[in-house]
């Protein structure tokens, strides 16, 4: 799992048929270059997630299964949003820089 901040959102009238009612965002992982189109990850989102909140987003097996719990082997994405921030706590002298 990543945290990221939703910097966009991907408009697609013509998709695959496991992904027609998927809305996708444009996320940039926190801790990653500046620049928010440098890193950037395409994610599905069924949370409704805006531009400029922080989310929690998973990838592989554990995103397909987050957004298709039954048949997570039948979704052809390869990221999700998972959860949607309110806040943070950290303690910086924990963290390696």
């Amino acid at each position: 799992m990543f945290i990221a901040k939703v910097v966009g959102t991907v408009w697609s009238t013509k998709k695959v048929k496991s992904v027609e009612n998927l809305k996708f965002l444009i996320v940039h992982p926190k801790g990653l270059d500046t620049e928010p189109n440098t890193n950037i990850v395409i994610v599905a989102d069924i949370l409704g997630a805006g531009i400029g909140e922080d989310v929690i987003c998973a990838y592989g097996h554990a995103a397909r299964k987050a957004i298709h719990p039954d048949a997570p082997d039948s979704i052809a994405i390869e990221a999700a949003v998972i959860g949607i921030i309110d806040s943070l706590e950290t303690d910086s002298s924990l963290i390696k820089k």
